[in-house]
């Protein structure tokens, strides 16, 4: 009998500790109020801009039914940018502003069509270098500069460095806090499902800054009470589980969350644009500098996303495999999954290359190429499947 009651306990805390709605309550609320929004679309974006200027910073997930922004692009484009199309024709009034980055060239077109096509919503490209120098880091930072004078438009008055370095205090609490819960799900997976950490990620980039932190802060103090229990002391999945990392670019599937959370694996890693490539990093500053200056914290600013895990757009792929390498050796993976949008050259160039890098540390891999919000839940949990049973 004291069994079955231990037992009701530790699925109760299970349950609640994967109820976002039941700690994250405000901050799903705060999509839909407070500030204006401004959107953005690529991790390379920095939101402490955005913040500094009185706007919340909302990252475009996209529709998940597409039906206009079929006929503005070709049959063979990036599912994702139709689906964020599909959102801008439906909820332009929601936003005050989209900041694009060059990240392809499917984003520069929808750059394009956004200014022809919806012209009353100022849409502004930032232009981010593909490689690491320092010229090419004074370079970012003075297109910073600019972004900030547009952003300075729009408000209708300047933006101060002290606004700025404020942001940026902001920005990286959340970055610390994202760290902390990413650390606790990968060491215990039997508290945290997959579903649950992705849907986190997603507020973290979608909810108002503010109050996702203090709400963040409240469910890592519960998850730690929670991991105090001897039930979640020492996770099942700990040792006979196939540890698995996740590469690709922008993944938001709750389908393929969903089934990630049925199976018998273990995510010890991820290298995804929905997670640890857009948390990773914090901005340096020197408080007690007299330089703290706009152009100063720009730098610090530009200095941070320039050296946060890259993304496959940049030049220097030979970094990028070896990223790959560090946190495959650093967290023992027995495999990776290696998902792709459908129609994304910076991914589908970058693949061979990583395939390559990967029989040479034998550590074996599978390609899954997905339709945004589109896939065959069957057919990709049946391939998964095979591939943890290779392992």
């Amino acid at each position: 009998m004291q069994d079955s009651k231990k037992t009701s306990s530790q699925n109760l805390k299970y349950e609640e500790a994967n109820d976002v709605n039941l700690f994250f309550a405000k901050s799903m609320s705060s999509k839909e109020e407070g500030l204006p929004s401004i959107g953005w679309l690529c991790t390379y974006t920095p939101e402490e801009l955005i913040i500094a200027g009185g706007f919340t910073p909302i990252r475009i997930m996209g529709s998940k039914n597409i039906y206009k922004s079929e006929s503005y692009f070709p049959i063979n484009y990036c599912p994702y940018i139709k689906a964020v199309w599909e959102y801008i024709l439906t909820n332009n009034e929601k936003l005050r502003s989209i900041i694009f980055t060059n990240s392809c060239d499917g984003m520069r077109r929808l750059y394009d069509i956004c200014r022809k096509y919806s012209p009353k919503i100022p849409s502004y490209m930032l232009d981010v270098p593909r490689i690491n120098t320092k010229d090419s880091l004074d370079y970012y930072a003075c297109n910073l500069k600019k972004l900030v004078n547009f952003l300075e438009r729009i408000k209708g008055e300047k933006i101060n460095s002290s606004s700025i370095e404020k942001a940026a205090e902001l920005v990286n609490s959340k970055r610390k806090l994202l760290k902390e819960f990413t650390s606790i799900y990968m060491r215990m997976p039997d508290l945290i499902n997959t579903s649950t950490y992705y849907s986190i990620m997603e507020l973290s980039m979608t909810s108002n800054q503010n109050i996702f932190v203090d709400d963040l802060n409240k469910y890592i103090n519960s998850l730690k009470e929670m991991a105090l229990q001897k039930e979640f002391s020492r996770s099942a999945k700990s040792n006979n589980t196939p540890k698995i990392m996740i590469i690709g670019n922008f993944v938001n599937e709750e389908k393929l969350w969903d089934m990630l959370s049925s199976l018998n694996l273990r995510l010890a890693a991820d290298d995804l644009c929905t997670s640890s490539r857009y948390f990773e990093g914090f901005v340096e500053m020197n408080h007690n500098s007299a330089q703290n200056s706009n152009l100063f914290i720009l730098k610090a600013i530009a200095s941070r996303y320039i050296n946060k895990p890259k993304c496959m757009r940049m030049s220097d792929l030979g970094a990028k495999l070896d990223e790959i390498e560090n946190n495959i050796s650093n967290n023992s993976i027995d495999g990776v999954i290696f998902i792709s949008l459908k129609f994304c050259d910076n991914t589908l160039y970058f693949f061979p290359l990583l395939k390559q890098k990967l029989a040479k540390l034998k550590v074996p891999t599978l390609f899954l190429e997905l339709e945004y919000n589109n896939f065959s839940g069957g057919q990709i949990k049946t391939r998964i499947q095979a591939f943890l049973e290779m392992l």
